[in-house]
């Protein structure tokens, strides 16, 4: 890929993330100012975020972390069958587990919320019944993940970038719904129990959005003829290689959740502030999206490419102007985050039902969340070298030290600091991992060193130079 074609698909990629991450922050805006930051909220967040959790425990680690380089690889030797083969036997897999994760719902909710504040009959059912509809949603995450990455093996990313902002813009239309519908008169906790309007808006929405993101991402595929037609062959080398090299990943994932168990038991699920963390970690993504996944989106299948041509010098070459870009670009917004909490949140969520309560939690929790921005975005990147050489063993290794060492200052901080502690045991976890990580690459794969990595003068130049 030239540089002009690389920069072409950047720019797509940055473009759809941008209206997709616009139009969440409407979605967040929309939930607050409709149901406020209560019981409701909270058990909102857990339910939906339900089947991200089991998807990335059971299936995402295999997907994301291994199928784009794999992919890549049968690509080059133009061999389709193993694309027919991985796409049909992971849609089996993904009906599995999505039956599976709807009898469990019961355990799954109430894993995250082992000692929930107020009424803990109600918080729980609610969200229990949240949780089996939305775990619906397991089976289309996982449609678009394999769409998607067929489409960046073939280096085409619009339409995965594009795609989230059908599901915000359904979820957002369920959300004005609940406000406009004049059945509808309170929505708290007991309001949204099973069989009610509140509950149908409240579960359907989001769940339809995702439908039709993943629907459109397969038919672009299709259309792009990078999806072949699916074929069940649990058997066939590139679905035995794929779930070799998924183990690993699958551990990384699990060492995640642990860590978000405990997080979201120490917000204290019910209080609301669980809600303000999930909030705050909304806004803390919205430049790491738009600018450092825009980047390793577009990256990815080049580091990938280099490592199948045991290219040495163009994965260096590739990953040091990729990692450079993370750290120039996210720095400024880490500052201004750090800086500019307060009002941010403010202006994004303190509307109608959305306290200046809640706006102070909320940007509590932001700050801490905005110091880890910088390594968090360095780190996931840093990954990404170890993935394009299909070893998925150290990033594991890696991910458990920093689960560990967020776990550890969560547990002393957010006793004394609420949810700013909570953030700042997010950030300061992946700030200190973030330089292992360069590190372990440098060792590995010659890649530069931090201190090298760090030196973002030749970025500036190159910049400067294109500007003339």
């Amino acid at each position: 890929m030239n540089q002009r074609s690389h920069f072409a698909s950047n720019l797509a990629v940055a473009s759809g993330t941008l209206v997709s991450r616009a139009t969440g922050l409407v979605r967040i805006a929309v939930f607050a100012a409709v149901i406020g930051q209560t019981a409701l909220a909270d058990a909102f967040d857990i339910a939906n975020n339900a089947p991200n959790v089991i998807y990335e425990l059971l299936l995402g680690g295999t997907l994301t972390a291994t199928l784009i380089p794999l992919l890549v690889a049968h690509r080059q030797r133009n061999d389709r069958s193993a694309t027919a083969a991985v796409f049909g036997t992971s849609m089996v897999a993904l009906a599995a587990m999505t039956a599976l994760a709807i009898v469990v719902a019961p355990f799954v909710f109430r894993l995250y919320s082992l000692s929930p504040a107020g009424d803990i009959a109600t918080f729980r059912d609610v969200g229990t019944a949240l949780t089996r509809v939305f775990f619906v949603q397991i089976f289309f995450y996982g449609l678009n993940a394999l769409a998607a990455g067929a489409l960046n093996a073939h280096g085409k990313f619009l339409a995965a970038a594009w795609a989230p902002v059908a599901a915000n813009v359904v979820a957002v239309a369920a959300l004005l719904a609940i406000s406009v519908d004049p059945a509808i008169t309170q929505v708290g906790l007991p309001d949204a129990a099973v069989g009610t309007r509140l509950f149908w808006w409240f579960s359907l929405g989001p769940t339809v959005g995702i439908a039709a993101m993943s629907i459109a991402v397969v038919i672009a595929a299709v259309r792009a003829n990078a999806l072949p037609m699916p074929r069940f062959a649990p058997t066939h080398p590139a679905v035995r290689s794929l779930l070799m090299l998924s183990g690993w990943a699958v551990g990384y994932i699990a060492a995640n959740q642990i860590t978000l168990i405990v997080v979201k038991n120490l917000a204290d699920p019910g209080s609301g502030r669980l809600d303000a963390y999930a909030k705050a970690m909304v806004l803390f993504q919205l430049p790491h999206g738009l600018l450092a996944v825009t980047i390793a989106t577009t990256v990815t299948p080049l580091l990938a490419r280099a490592a199948a041509q045991s290219d040495r010098v163009d994965f260096q070459r590739q990953f040091t102007n990729g990692a450079r870009l993370t750290v120039g670009l996210t720095l400024l917004p880490c500052l201004a985050m750090v800086l500019l909490a307060k009002p941010i949140v403010r202006m994004v969520l303190g509307w109608g039902e959305f306290s200046s309560t809640a706006v102070d939690t909320t940007a509590r929790a932001l700050t801490g969340l905005a110091v880890g921005l910088v390594g968090f975005s360095l780190y996931l990147f840093a990954l990404r070298g170890f993935y394009s050489h299909s070893d998925t063993r150290t990033p594991f290794y890696v991910n458990v030290g920093q689960n560990a060492l967020n776990i550890a200052l969560a547990v002393v901080l957010a006793t004394r600091y609420d949810v700013l502690g909570l953030g700042l045991a997010f950030a300061m976890s992946y700030l200190v991992f973030a330089v292992v990580t360069v590190q372990m690459l440098h060792h590995r794969h010659g890649t530069p060193s931090l201190l090298s990595l760090l030196n973002l003068r030749p970025l500036l130049s190159r910049q400067s130079h294109n500007k003339n």
